[in-house]
């Protein structure tokens, strides 16, 4: 699948460190094939999260008909989990 990084989440990973960087980039390739992924969590209708270590959580959306992942926004774990009821 093509995945898609909105401008928020990707000038959020464009300030962190190099390490944080490649580790979220490394773990965003996953996301291609979203339905292998055990670590992939179902939060809401249509949205979905991603655990990157124990500090960064990825929401996204799965459209299997356009053959695309929309990634919406990357975030701190603590904020992350502020922000879990927005989705539900």
């Amino acid at each position: 699948m093509k995945v898609e990084i909105e401008l928020s989440a990707c000038n959020f990973v464009k300030e962190l460190p190099l390490k944080s960087r490649r580790i979220i980039l490394k773990q965003l390739r996953r996301l291609e094939d979203p339905f292998q992924a055990s670590e992939i969590e179902k939060i809401g209708n249509d949205v979905y999260r991603l655990h990157i270590g124990r500090t960064y959580t990825v929401f996204f959306m799965i459209y299997p008909e356009h053959d695309l992942v929309r990634v919406t926004d990357i975030l701190p774990i603590g904020i992350a989990h502020k922000r879990y009821n927005r989705f539900i």
